[in-house]
């Protein structure tokens, strides 16, 4: 038997998808039984017919006697839970939902003797790029006052799993980059698209990586059958600046793309603005400081590792934006 947290968010939902195509029984944590909605739209949506393989287990990561339940009969763990904000007044109950329901998660695994634990965590907790090279796995997290608090949440939930390889844990840990795929405005990247599939005037000079959702699942699939284990491996689609991004969204999405360049200046009235209206208002800033200077860094990632022992070739992001584009069609 297979658990997965987090099934009805984006990477979970899809990684059902993955896992019950291959006719694997899975069972998957719940918080809410309207969450289910989603996974059974996207089920529809592949055509998927295995709904059914899924057993659901309604418990909460913060509940460690639950994680003990859902774990029984398990042998393999896929850890895709996590909250994503970015709105400083969710500092608190971020830390406690990603380190401490990690923690709890290891523990009980640990506890229960899983043979297998992966760990989806984010280009996030990578560090910086130097000299304009591109980042790697032993391009390592610098602790400063640069980093959002997501970032520190996800950084510190990947130290909890690497704590409990200490301890016997057999684990990897997957490192996304920026995550495409279709989902609700309120779900993961969803934001994003939904900002993507609008007419834009201004676009940043920064850049990243991106990824469609089913390269991240297959991905996860095929590490967690493999041989290797306590490693961790950075997955992505391609390296984009914002504006080429932005400019193949339009190009999708029929929209007008962007043509006038936001520079830091612009970016940093822009956050402020958005500050002062959160703080009046407590409306959730759609930029915030770490977002602007985000906004103007150009990252890139390299994938060699995980090409030395998974080769794959990766969906285009065009080919991702054009498939969530179908979903919400």
């Amino acid at each position: 038997m297979i658990l997965v947290t987090g099934g009805t968010g984006l990477v979970g939902a899809h990684l059902l998808h993955t896992l019950t195509q291959e006719g694997n029984k899975v069972r998957a944590i719940y918080r809410s039984e309207q969450s289910l909605d989603y996974v059974r739209d996207l089920f529809r949506f592949y055509n998927n017919k295995h709904l059914h393989l899924i057993q659901w287990a309604e418990a909460d990561l913060l509940d460690y006697f639950s994680l003990l339940d859902a774990l029984k009969g398990v042998d393999k763990v896929f850890h895709c839970a996590a909250m994503v904000s970015f709105k400083p007044s969710d500092r608190m109950t971020m830390f406690t939902a990603n380190v401490d329901g990690t923690a709890n998660l290891v523990n009980a695994s640990i506890e229960s003797g899983i043979n297998r634990f992966c760990h989806v965590s984010s280009i996030a907790t990578l560090g910086k790029t130097q000299n304009g090279q591109q980042i790697d796995e032993t391009t390592f997290w610098q602790n400063d006052d640069n980093h959002s608090v997501y970032s520190q949440s996800k950084f510190r939930a990947e130290m909890e799993v690497w704590r409990g390889t200490k301890e016997g844990l057999k684990a990897l840990v997957v490192n996304p980059s920026v995550i495409l795929g279709p989902c609700p405005i309120d779900k993961s990247s969803g934001q994003l698209i939904h900002t993507l599939s609008k007419n834009m005037l201004f676009y940043t000079g920064g850049g990243s990586g991106f990824v469609d959702v089913r390269d991240v699942t297959k991905a996860m699939v095929t590490l967690a059958e493999s041989e290797v284990v306590n490693e961790r491996f950075i997955i992505n689609g391609e390296n984009l600046s914002y504006k080429k991004l932005m400019t193949t969204a339009a190009e999708v999405f029929g929209v007008k793309a962007p043509t006038i360049k936001a520079n830091r200046w612009l970016t940093g009235i822009v956050w402020r603005w958005e500050r002062l209206q959160y703080m009046l208002f407590r409306r959730a800033p759609k930029m915030t400081k770490e977002t602007a200077r985000t906004s103007q860094n150009q990252s890139k990632y390299s994938i060699s590792k995980l090409q030395e022992v998974y080769p794959m070739a990766f969906i285009s992001i065009k080919e991702a934006l054009e498939n969530v584009k179908a979903y919400q069609s």
